[in-house]
């Protein structure tokens, strides 16, 4: 093998998108996060005065009440917070 090909094949193993860190078996390629969870539904409903409300669910039940934030990063985080604590709680249940 000349010195050129073994190059290119080590810059081929070396490149980001050829295997390292990847998944190459699936087809949707974009991140899991903790709002794409299974079985949660978010919903977030901005307001005319600038507020939002936000509901979280988890399986149809909601998970308390209808709550009312001055942003929309803070319905997110509060959002986040309860989506975590409750899937700790349901997965020491299983």
């Amino acid at each position: 093998m000349s010195h050129f090909l073994l190059r290119k094949l080590i810059r081929e193993i070396l490149d980001e998108g050829v295997g390292v860190g990847r998944n190459m078996h699936t087809t949707d390629i974009t991140p899991n996060t903790w709002d794409s969870f299974q079985d949660f539904d978010i919903e977030y409903y901005p307001q005319d005065d600038g507020f939002y409300l936000m509901d979280v669910s988890f399986k149809g039940k909601k998970l308390g009440p209808t709550r009312r934030f001055n942003t929309q990063a803070d319905a997110q985080h509060q959002a986040r917070m309860i989506v975590d604590k409750c899937r700790v709680e349901f997965m020491n249940k299983s």
